[in-house]
């Protein structure tokens, strides 16, 4: 019996994350043995060979899995412990034992309702969108006593497994449980709870509403909505918990903007309930100085109706009085857009599931595009729920998507809560790519390695290659190690997941179904370069890997999302005042200092320092190379200063190949001697042989002709600057005085102090 035991459960929780005991330790044998009493829950699903049959072996594994990690995280959050053992007989039921006396503080027939419901409700929305319909799940129970002397164990303990299947079987009077009294009691106290999410316009990040989210007591299986709202219907209650929380909302709304939105959740019978009557309404917003143009009814798509005429006669009636209309869940429920069409919604919600891997989902953002589209032609916005990574909210952003929602911006509080700080800095991709200077950084630092396979491999190996890999997202096709093509892993699914699409393919090489002019760069390129060509593509490749080579062999790839987050990285290191490759204070520390300077009353120099024949270096040897000439004219500038400056001097960097000291007046040209004379005889190591002997390089001058260049050297330029003097004085000084130093052929520095 244990090896039976041992081998169900093995079969179906191999691939199971984190251990809960499993048949592991002691086992279920010796629990069963040892364990004074054991409590036994039981799910099934209903009609489970059924619909495997018609929704086949692939949908029944994942509901199964789904499930089974529902009760578990249920497990741990109701039971508070991880002592308890999960395991099946047969595919589509599970049993929880669980050995010790928590479930003695509660009635078993309590605990398996509420697991029962909170699981039916956690996998409502996928099933759904998957099946278009949902999931019931029977429950039961019954406890084992164990007798150490009994030679009937076993056969006792499966009489106990019998009991609770029979359980299951029984319909439950809902009226009669416990949980029933607690859900009357809560309504008849009004303790109801609201908290609030922000619902974020994407273009501006500014707030355009707030969700109101009902919650239950602390502590109670009714701290849910889920638990509360599906409790509400099965009593036939959900007019008067609406109510409830309609109430509750506008009155601790508070503080808001005239433009701000209510978002109110109401179920579809809701709305045509004799009972709901608009005056009420109004009356209760007359009172918290709010008005129907604020609130925003938003309707539940999981919800069939019944009635679709008198339904949309009411909802014109209601949006007459001024009051906005939005549909929830669009995508995963009963209505299609025919009558999301027919209503003509001012909002569209789109369920949480769409935006789950937008950033690689090619299919996800299609869905996306075509409802940002829809909701516009019919007058509307749209709303993407579910937003918890910066890159998810890139994307949307990039796609032109209306309105986002989710943990990202802010989690549902009970006061209204502000932005987190990293939402409110988010751009459109295109303007951080073209407001955002990475000096310079190449895309081989960001490289990734990648497998590759030759053209004329099948198919479903590659197909192979990517289930056995889950981290890859793509794989590049080459011909004796130079790309050719690149194959996203959603892509080939999109075409493998046809009718046909199996056998189509079966024997045809990878050639057949790669992308043939994939985005290819050199290992040099910079990331603003690689970063553009990536967003120019055609939308539907915007997010597709790109190629890094060398010499046209591949290195490897890179991400989009790679290059965004290095690109945001660098805008975050430029707001902090800190230049990405140097390290040295930006503008914005350099204006500070001065600043300082003149409010202290003191004299000081400026020295600004400036690079002469860069262009022309970085052109020819690369900007790696270049990128070696800033770090080492930047070091040499601060360990002149620390050698012969004084105490308190100041070393920034404007930016490119432009630096600047604040020092002492009289310390000034040691440094600058200092300066001119290491750098001379350092930058040489920049160079080739040829070009470091010759003291001059060819290359091609800004009018495109090649001629011969100097070295690179630095011009160094010396303001002397009295208190008196302002930002604007010394910036037109230091303009002059820098064309001055330029025009001089080679490493050189030039003074000019203020005259009175």
């Amino acid at each position: 019996m244990l090896q039976l035991l041992k081998k169900k459960a093995a079969d179906l929780y191999e691939t199971g994350e984190e251990s809960l005991n499993i048949l592991e330790g002691p086992g279920i044998g010796s629990l069963i043995q040892n364990a004074g009493r054991l409590n036994i829950l039981y799910f099934a699903i209903q009609d489970f060979p059924t619909l495997s049959a018609m929704y086949g072996p692939e949908w029944a594994d994942h509901l199964e899995e789904r499930i089974h990690s529902t009760i578990t995280e249920e497990g741990k959050t109701t039971l508070q412990h991880n002592d308890f053992h999960i395991f099946s007989f047969n595919a589509g039921e599970f049993f929880l034992l669980d050995p010790t006396d928590i479930m003695n503080r509660f009635s078993l027939q309590e605990l398996a309702y509420q697991f029962k419901v909170n699981t039916e409700n956690k996998v409502k929305s996928e099933q759904i969108g998957r099946i278009g319909n949902t999931v019931t799940i029977n429950s039961g129970y019954s406890s084992f006593h164990a007798q150490h002397s009994n030679n009937k164990l076993w056969s006792n303990f499966l009489s106990s497994i019998g009991e609770a299947r029979l359980e299951a079987q029984k319909n439950v009077d809902i009226s009669k449980l416990e949980l029933s009294n607690e859900f009357n009691e809560i309504l008849s106290d009004s303790d109801i709870r609201c908290h609030y999410q922000p619902i974020v316009n994407l273009n501006d990040k500014s707030i355009h509403g707030w969700e109101a989210l009902a919650r239950g007591p602390q502590n109670s299986p009714f701290r849910s909505p889920l638990t509360l709202f599906d409790m509400a219907e099965q009593l036939g209650k959900l007019f008067q918990l609406e109510k409830i929380c309609r109430e509750a909302a506008i009155r601790t709304f508070g503080d808001h903007s005239p433009q701000h939105k209510l978002f109110l959740n109401i179920h579809p019978r809701t709305i045509v309930d004799p009972n709901f009557t608009t005056g009420e309404t109004k009356r209760l917003l007359d009172k918290w100085g709010l008005k129907p143009g604020n609130i925003v009814f938003e309707i539940t798509e999981r919800h069939s109706v019944k009635d679709f005429k008198t339904f949309r006669k009411t909802l014109d009636h209601y949006r007459n009085q001024g009051y906005l209309v939005a549909i929830d869940d669009a995508g995963t429920g009963y209505s299609g857009l025919t009558s999301i069409a027919e209503i003509k919604p001012d909002y569209i919600k789109m369920d949480k599931s769409f935006v789950k891997n937008i950033e690689t989902n090619q299919v996800n953002r299609a869905l996306i595009d075509t409802f940002t589209d829809f909701a516009e032609k019919i007058g509307g916005k749209l709303i993407v729920e579910g937003v918890e990574t910066q890159a998810q909210a890139l994307t949307l952003i990039d796609m032109g998507v209306h309105l986002g929602q989710g943990y990202f911006f802010a989690r549902p509080q009970r006061n209204k809560p502000q932005l987190s700080a990293e939402s409110l800095t988010l751009r459109r991709t295109s303007d951080l790519i073209a407001n955002t200077v990475t000096y310079g950084i190449p895309v081989k630092n960001l490289v990734n390695k990648v497998e590759s396979v030759e053209s004329d491999i099948p198919v479903p190996m590659v197909q192979q290659i990517f289930k056995e890999t889950n981290t890859l997202n793509s794989i590049v096709v080459v011909k004796n190690n130079f790309p050719c093509g690149l194959v996203m892993e959603y892509n080939l699914n999109k075409h493998l997941s046809g009718k046909y699409g199996v056998a189509l393919y079966s024997n045809k090489p990878i050639a057949s179904v790669m992308d043939d002019g994939p985005l290819i760069v050199d290992l040099e390129t910079t990331v603003e370069k690689v970063s553009q060509q990536a967003m120019a593509r055609a939308r539907k490749q915007a997010y597709d890997d790109v190629i890094v080579t060398w010499k046209g062999q591949l290195m490897g790839t890179v991400s989009v999302q790679r290059l965004l987050d290095t690109l945001a990285h660098a805008q975050v290191e430029m707001a902090k005042g800190t230049n990405p490759l140097s390290g040295l204070p930006g503008n914005l520390d350099i204006e500070k200092e001065i600043d300082r300077r003149m409010k202290a009353k003191e004299k000081y120099s400026i020295i600004y320092a400036d690079l002469d024949n860069f262009k022309v270096y970085n052109d020819t040897y690369g900007f790696k190379n270049g990128d070696k000439i800033i770090l080492q004219i930047s070091k040499i500038i601060s360990w002149a200063g620390k050698r012969h400056g004084a105490s308190g001097d100041f070393v920034g960097h404007i930016g490119g190949d432009d630096f600047v000291m604040v020092t002492d007046p009289s310390k000034a040209e040691r440094i600058c001697k200092s300066i001119t004379r290491i750098f001379k005889r350092l930058v040489k190591n920049n160079y080739n042989e040829t070009d470091a002997g010759n003291g001059w390089m060819e290359g091609k001058g800004r009018d495109g002709s090649i001629s011969r260049f100097p070295l690179v050297s630095v011009s160094l330029a010396i303001l002397d600057c009295e208190p008196d003097q302002n930002l604007m004085e010394i910036g037109e000084q230091a303009a002059s005085l820098k064309k001055w130093a330029k025009s001089i052929e080679g490493n050189c520095w030039v003074r000019e102090r203020r005259k009175k």
